[in-house]
């Protein structure tokens, strides 16, 4: 039989009248509000915790493999950087080589051009001094 609040209170009243107040209070207090069946066991509360433990640990072996996942991933990314970090020494390398070669072509071009200058100025006053001696 179900035992609700109502039946309950009458109880409290009867205990009441036969025990007193205090004793009343203190009996009726050590009775659950539910239907004993409703109330759990060490051995429930045991099985429920197994029952969580062995969940979580399969939710954390899981969310394990996926934070390995990421580090291999990472992992990958880490050794295509040091690929392209190789790739780009061996371009400052070339533009090195490259530069020093524009340098040296530059110079060559620049005694060039002043050596074919230097000839035009002496023609030029060559001349000049020539027509103007006659």
């Amino acid at each position: 039989m179900l035992v609700d609040e109502s039946r309950r209170l009458t109880l409290l009243d009867r205990l009441r009248e036969v025990l007193g107040e205090e004793e009343a209070r203190t009996l009726i207090e050590c009775l659950p509000p539910v239907r004993w069946e409703q109330l759990a066991t060490k051995d429930d509360v045991k099985a429920s915790e197994d029952r969580i433990r062995t969940e979580m640990n399969g939710k954390f072996a899981n969310v394990d493999g996926k934070f390995a996942q990421v580090e291999a991933g990472f992992e990958r990314v880490w050794a295509e950087f040091a690929t392209v970090r190789g790739e780009l020494a061996e371009h400052r390398g070339e533009l090195a080589e490259h530069r020093g070669e524009i340098a040296l072509q530059m110079a060559r071009q620049t005694r060039t051009l002043v050596f074919i200058m230097s000839g035009f100025m002496l023609t030029i006053w060559g001349t000049l001094l020539g027509v103007g001696l006659t």
